[in-house]
Protein backbone atom coordinates (compact mmCIF):
# COMPACT_ATOMS: atom_id res chain seq x y z
CA UNK A 1 0.00 0.00 0.00
CA UNK A 2 1.30 3.38 -1.37
CA UNK A 3 3.93 1.82 -3.14
CA UNK A 4 4.70 2.52 -6.75
CA UNK A 5 4.75 0.49 -9.57
CA UNK A 6 6.52 -0.05 -13.17
CA UNK A 7 5.20 -1.87 -15.99
CA UNK A 8 6.17 -2.12 -19.45
CA UNK A 9 2.65 -2.40 -20.76
CA UNK A 10 -0.68 -0.46 -19.46
CA UNK A 11 -2.68 -2.78 -16.93
CA UNK A 12 -5.26 -4.63 -18.43
CA UNK A 13 -9.16 -3.36 -17.72
CA UNK A 14 -11.24 -6.49 -18.73
CA UNK A 15 -11.51 -10.01 -17.79
CA UNK A 16 -9.62 -12.76 -20.02
CA UNK A 17 -7.99 -15.41 -18.66
CA UNK A 18 -7.28 -13.91 -15.72
CA UNK A 19 -9.30 -10.55 -13.81
CA UNK A 20 -8.28 -7.41 -14.50
CA UNK A 21 -5.17 -6.04 -13.42
CA UNK A 22 -6.29 -2.38 -12.51
CA UNK A 23 -8.71 -3.84 -10.32
CA UNK A 24 -5.95 -6.02 -8.22
CA UNK A 25 -3.90 -2.50 -8.58
CA UNK A 26 -6.71 -0.65 -7.22
CA UNK A 27 -7.39 -2.89 -4.20
CA UNK A 28 -3.81 -3.12 -3.29
CA UNK A 29 -3.66 0.32 -2.46
CA UNK A 30 -0.42 1.42 -4.85
CA UNK A 31 0.23 4.88 -5.33
CA UNK A 32 1.80 5.60 -8.01
CA UNK A 33 1.81 3.45 -11.45
CA UNK A 34 4.79 4.23 -14.22
CA UNK A 35 4.19 2.68 -17.87
CA UNK A 36 6.07 2.09 -20.55
CA UNK A 37 3.31 2.17 -23.63
CA UNK A 38 -0.17 1.27 -24.03
CA UNK A 39 -1.58 -1.59 -24.64
CA UNK A 40 -2.66 -1.82 -28.35
CA UNK A 41 -5.63 -4.13 -27.61
CA UNK A 42 -8.98 -2.48 -28.36
CA UNK A 43 -10.57 -3.82 -25.15
CA UNK A 44 -7.70 -1.32 -23.15
CA UNK A 45 -6.42 1.30 -25.10
CA UNK A 46 -6.00 3.51 -22.50
CA UNK A 47 -8.89 2.70 -20.51
CA UNK A 48 -6.65 0.98 -18.17
CA UNK A 49 -5.06 3.99 -17.06
CA UNK A 50 -8.27 6.04 -16.60
CA UNK A 51 -9.21 3.68 -14.84
CA UNK A 52 -6.65 4.14 -12.30
CA UNK A 53 -6.76 7.75 -12.00
CA UNK A 54 -10.81 7.76 -11.73
CA UNK A 55 -9.43 5.43 -8.24
CA UNK A 56 -6.81 7.97 -7.37
CA UNK A 57 -3.85 6.09 -8.33
CA UNK A 58 -0.75 9.01 -10.17
CA UNK A 59 -0.08 7.61 -13.77
CA UNK A 60 2.94 8.10 -15.16
CA UNK A 61 2.88 7.66 -19.18
CA UNK A 62 5.59 7.24 -21.39
CA UNK A 63 8.47 5.67 -19.00
CA UNK A 64 11.63 4.25 -21.32
CA UNK A 65 8.69 4.58 -24.34
CA UNK A 66 11.00 2.82 -27.24
CA UNK A 67 12.76 0.13 -25.07
CA UNK A 68 9.15 -1.07 -23.98
CA UNK A 69 7.86 -0.80 -27.52
CA UNK A 70 10.21 -2.98 -28.70
CA UNK A 71 9.73 -5.25 -26.13
CA UNK A 72 6.25 -5.70 -26.67
CA UNK A 73 6.52 -5.19 -30.68
CA UNK A 74 5.82 -9.24 -30.55
CA UNK A 75 2.45 -8.73 -28.99
CA UNK A 76 1.19 -5.46 -30.93
CA UNK A 77 1.76 -7.20 -34.24
CA UNK A 78 -0.50 -10.13 -33.74
CA UNK A 79 -3.23 -7.76 -31.94
CA UNK A 80 -2.56 -5.17 -35.15
CA UNK A 81 -2.63 -7.62 -37.51
CA UNK A 82 -3.64 -11.38 -36.29
CA UNK A 83 -0.12 -12.90 -37.54
CA UNK A 84 2.65 -14.02 -35.71
CA UNK A 85 6.14 -11.82 -34.85
CA UNK A 86 8.47 -13.33 -37.52
CA UNK A 87 12.06 -13.92 -36.08
CA UNK A 88 14.17 -15.08 -39.03
CA UNK A 89 17.39 -17.31 -37.18
CA UNK A 90 20.45 -18.41 -39.12
CA UNK A 91 23.89 -19.34 -38.16
CA UNK A 92 26.48 -18.49 -41.14
CA UNK A 93 30.23 -18.13 -41.69
CA UNK A 94 31.95 -14.74 -42.78
CA UNK A 95 30.77 -14.87 -45.99
CA UNK A 96 27.36 -15.40 -45.21
CA UNK A 97 26.91 -19.12 -46.13
CA UNK A 98 25.07 -21.84 -43.74
CA UNK A 99 26.09 -25.14 -45.66
CA UNK A 100 28.77 -25.94 -48.08
CA UNK A 101 27.83 -26.95 -51.55
CA UNK A 102 26.55 -30.57 -50.80
CA UNK A 103 24.68 -29.33 -47.74
CA UNK A 104 26.73 -29.96 -44.28
CA UNK A 105 26.01 -27.83 -42.06
CA UNK A 106 27.22 -29.20 -38.36
CA UNK A 107 28.06 -27.68 -37.01
CA UNK A 108 29.06 -24.11 -38.43
CA UNK A 109 28.90 -22.34 -34.66
CA UNK A 110 30.03 -23.62 -30.97
CA UNK A 111 28.14 -25.19 -28.58
CA UNK A 112 28.03 -21.58 -27.01
CA UNK A 113 26.00 -20.38 -29.52
CA UNK A 114 24.13 -23.66 -30.46
CA UNK A 115 23.20 -22.96 -26.82
CA UNK A 116 21.99 -19.48 -27.41
CA UNK A 117 19.59 -20.71 -30.00
CA UNK A 118 17.94 -23.20 -27.68
CA UNK A 119 17.28 -20.66 -25.27
CA UNK A 120 15.37 -18.70 -28.12
CA UNK A 121 13.38 -21.30 -28.93
CA UNK A 122 12.01 -21.67 -25.73
CA UNK A 123 11.40 -17.69 -26.00
CA UNK A 124 8.67 -18.26 -28.98
CA UNK A 125 5.52 -20.22 -29.64
CA UNK A 126 6.50 -21.92 -32.84
CA UNK A 127 9.28 -23.07 -34.86
CA UNK A 128 9.03 -23.33 -38.79
CA UNK A 129 11.96 -25.25 -41.11
CA UNK A 130 11.32 -25.56 -44.90
CA UNK A 131 11.12 -29.25 -46.31
CA UNK A 132 15.20 -28.61 -47.91
CA UNK A 133 16.32 -28.17 -43.77
CA UNK A 134 14.34 -31.09 -42.97
CA UNK A 135 15.40 -33.75 -45.48
CA UNK A 136 19.03 -31.83 -45.00
CA UNK A 137 19.63 -31.61 -41.18
CA UNK A 138 16.18 -33.82 -39.50
CA UNK A 139 15.88 -30.71 -36.72
CA UNK A 140 14.04 -31.82 -33.72
CA UNK A 141 13.43 -28.55 -32.95
CA UNK A 142 12.45 -28.97 -29.46
CA UNK A 143 14.46 -27.12 -26.16
CA UNK A 144 17.16 -29.77 -25.45
CA UNK A 145 20.54 -27.41 -24.22
CA UNK A 146 18.21 -24.68 -22.39
CA UNK A 147 15.26 -24.63 -19.66
CA UNK A 148 12.61 -23.74 -21.02
CA UNK A 149 8.91 -25.06 -22.92
CA UNK A 150 9.58 -26.88 -26.55
CA UNK A 151 7.88 -24.57 -29.18
CA UNK A 152 5.22 -25.61 -31.65
CA UNK A 153 6.97 -27.88 -34.77
CA UNK A 154 5.90 -26.54 -37.88
CA UNK A 155 7.59 -27.68 -41.64
CA UNK A 156 6.40 -25.72 -44.78
CA UNK A 157 6.03 -29.02 -47.08
CA UNK A 158 3.76 -27.70 -49.85
CA UNK A 159 3.61 -31.10 -51.52
CA UNK A 160 3.43 -33.57 -48.55
CA UNK A 161 6.70 -35.37 -49.64
CA UNK A 162 8.09 -35.42 -45.98
CA UNK A 163 9.35 -38.39 -44.65
CA UNK A 164 6.87 -39.52 -42.00
CA UNK A 165 10.45 -40.80 -40.32
CA UNK A 166 11.74 -37.23 -39.66
CA UNK A 167 12.26 -36.16 -36.14
CA UNK A 168 10.21 -33.04 -36.28
CA UNK A 169 6.94 -34.68 -37.05
CA UNK A 170 4.40 -36.38 -34.46
CA UNK A 171 1.82 -35.50 -31.70
CA UNK A 172 1.96 -31.61 -31.75
CA UNK A 173 3.57 -30.77 -35.25
CA UNK A 174 2.14 -28.57 -37.90
CA UNK A 175 2.66 -29.34 -41.66
CA UNK A 176 1.30 -26.84 -43.97
CA UNK A 177 0.84 -28.32 -47.03
CA UNK A 178 -1.13 -27.37 -50.42
CA UNK A 179 -4.46 -27.68 -50.35
CA UNK A 180 -4.93 -28.98 -53.86
CA UNK A 181 -3.69 -32.37 -52.45
CA UNK A 182 -5.39 -35.94 -52.59
CA UNK A 183 -6.57 -37.39 -49.14
CA UNK A 184 -3.96 -40.34 -49.76
CA UNK A 185 -0.86 -38.40 -50.27
CA UNK A 186 -1.28 -36.90 -46.65
CA UNK A 187 -2.24 -40.30 -44.79
CA UNK A 188 1.49 -40.79 -43.73
CA UNK A 189 1.74 -37.54 -42.25
CA UNK A 190 -1.52 -37.62 -40.53
CA UNK A 191 -0.26 -41.13 -38.94
CA UNK A 192 2.40 -39.90 -37.27
CA UNK A 193 0.01 -37.53 -34.96
CA UNK A 194 0.43 -34.35 -36.81
CA UNK A 195 -2.07 -31.86 -37.78
CA UNK A 196 -1.87 -31.14 -41.20
CA UNK A 197 -3.10 -27.39 -42.21
CA UNK A 198 -4.61 -27.41 -45.59
CA UNK A 199 -3.80 -23.65 -47.09
CA UNK A 200 -3.62 -22.42 -51.23
CA UNK A 201 -0.66 -22.07 -52.97
CA UNK A 202 0.82 -18.81 -54.21
CA UNK A 203 1.90 -18.19 -57.60
CA UNK A 204 4.84 -19.25 -57.58
CA UNK A 205 3.25 -23.16 -56.61
CA UNK A 206 4.68 -22.80 -52.89
CA UNK A 207 1.84 -22.41 -49.99
CA UNK A 208 0.86 -19.14 -49.50
CA UNK A 209 2.80 -17.40 -46.74
CA UNK A 210 0.01 -15.06 -45.95
CA UNK A 211 -2.49 -17.46 -45.38
CA UNK A 212 0.51 -19.63 -43.40
CA UNK A 213 0.73 -16.72 -40.68
CA UNK A 214 -3.32 -16.03 -40.24
CA UNK A 215 -3.59 -20.21 -39.93
CA UNK A 216 -0.49 -20.15 -37.13
CA UNK A 217 -2.00 -17.03 -35.48
CA UNK A 218 -5.03 -18.75 -35.05
CA UNK A 219 -3.89 -21.70 -33.06
CA UNK A 220 -2.06 -19.09 -30.80
CA UNK A 221 1.72 -18.62 -32.83
CA UNK A 222 1.96 -15.23 -31.46
CA UNK A 223 5.96 -15.00 -32.12
CA UNK A 224 7.49 -17.52 -35.03
CA UNK A 225 10.57 -18.62 -35.17
CA UNK A 226 12.14 -19.36 -38.44
CA UNK A 227 15.25 -21.80 -38.98
CA UNK A 228 15.10 -21.54 -42.52
CA UNK A 229 16.91 -22.73 -44.93
CA UNK A 230 18.19 -19.90 -47.30
CA UNK A 231 14.66 -20.59 -49.60
CA UNK A 232 12.34 -20.22 -46.79
CA UNK A 233 14.38 -17.22 -45.38
CA UNK A 234 13.56 -15.92 -48.76
CA UNK A 235 10.03 -16.20 -49.28
CA UNK A 236 9.39 -14.51 -46.36
CA UNK A 237 11.83 -11.76 -47.03
CA UNK A 238 10.51 -10.65 -50.12
CA UNK A 239 6.85 -11.28 -48.74
CA UNK A 240 7.83 -8.78 -46.28
CA UNK A 241 6.85 -11.29 -43.50
CA UNK A 242 9.75 -11.16 -41.52
CA UNK A 243 10.05 -8.44 -38.81
CA UNK A 244 13.40 -9.51 -36.90
CA UNK A 245 16.58 -11.28 -37.69
CA UNK A 246 18.52 -13.52 -35.16
CA UNK A 247 21.98 -14.01 -36.81
CA UNK A 248 25.13 -16.01 -35.31
CA UNK A 249 28.23 -15.61 -37.24
CA UNK A 250 31.18 -18.07 -36.86
CA UNK A 251 34.77 -17.09 -37.69
CA UNK A 252 35.01 -19.64 -40.76
CA UNK A 253 35.13 -18.89 -44.58
CA UNK A 254 33.69 -21.56 -47.26
CA UNK A 255 34.07 -19.08 -50.36
CA UNK A 256 31.15 -21.31 -51.71
CA UNK A 257 28.20 -22.92 -50.04
CA UNK A 258 24.67 -22.25 -49.41
CA UNK A 259 23.80 -18.56 -49.06
CA UNK A 260 21.49 -17.86 -46.14
CA UNK A 261 19.51 -15.57 -47.56
CA UNK A 262 19.48 -15.76 -51.89
CA UNK A 263 17.55 -13.02 -52.24
CA UNK A 264 17.31 -11.08 -55.71
CA UNK A 265 20.72 -8.46 -55.39
CA UNK A 266 19.36 -4.68 -55.19
CA UNK A 267 20.57 -1.97 -57.38
CA UNK A 268 21.91 0.03 -54.71
CA UNK A 269 22.88 0.04 -51.29
CA UNK A 270 20.23 2.21 -50.43
CA UNK A 271 17.73 -0.43 -51.94
CA UNK A 272 19.25 -3.27 -49.29
CA UNK A 273 17.33 -4.82 -46.51
CA UNK A 274 18.55 -3.16 -43.12
CA UNK A 275 18.58 -3.94 -39.20
CA UNK A 276 18.14 -1.98 -37.04
CA UNK A 277 17.80 -1.51 -32.98
CA UNK A 278 20.69 -3.88 -33.43
CA UNK A 279 22.79 -5.71 -30.34
CA UNK A 280 25.97 -7.35 -30.81
CA UNK A 281 26.90 -9.68 -28.66
CA UNK A 282 30.02 -12.05 -28.22
CA UNK A 283 28.35 -15.99 -28.02
CA UNK A 284 31.61 -17.87 -27.56
CA UNK A 285 33.73 -17.73 -30.72
CA UNK A 286 30.61 -16.75 -32.84
CA UNK A 287 28.77 -12.77 -32.64
CA UNK A 288 25.49 -12.84 -32.48
CA UNK A 289 23.29 -10.08 -34.27
CA UNK A 290 20.17 -9.19 -32.98
CA UNK A 291 17.86 -6.39 -34.70
CA UNK A 292 14.45 -5.60 -36.51
CA UNK A 293 14.29 -6.10 -40.14
CA UNK A 294 13.72 -3.02 -42.12
CA UNK A 295 12.76 -3.04 -45.91
CA UNK A 296 13.49 0.09 -48.04
CA UNK A 297 10.86 -0.36 -50.36
CA UNK A 298 7.80 -0.22 -47.76
CA UNK A 299 7.22 1.36 -44.36
CA UNK A 300 7.03 -1.40 -41.96
CA UNK A 301 4.06 -1.69 -40.18
CA UNK A 302 6.18 -1.16 -36.54
CA UNK A 303 8.57 1.76 -35.50
CA UNK A 304 11.17 0.77 -33.30
CA UNK A 305 11.86 4.14 -31.14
Amino acid sequence: RGARMYVTMEPCCHQGRTGPCTEAIIKAGIAHVFVGVIDPNPLVDGKGLVLLEEAGITVHRGVLPAECQWHHAPFEKFIRTRQPWVILKAATTLDGQIATLSGESKWITGEEARIDAHRLRAEVDGVLVGIETARLDNPKLTVRLAEGDDPVRILMDSNASVSPELDCLGPGALVCVADDLPSAVLEPIKATGAEVISLPRAGDGRVDLDATLNALAARGIVKLLVEGGGQIHKSFLDARFADELCLYVAPKILGQGRAAFPIEAPETIADSVEIETVSVDSVGRDIRYRGAIRYADSIHWHEPG
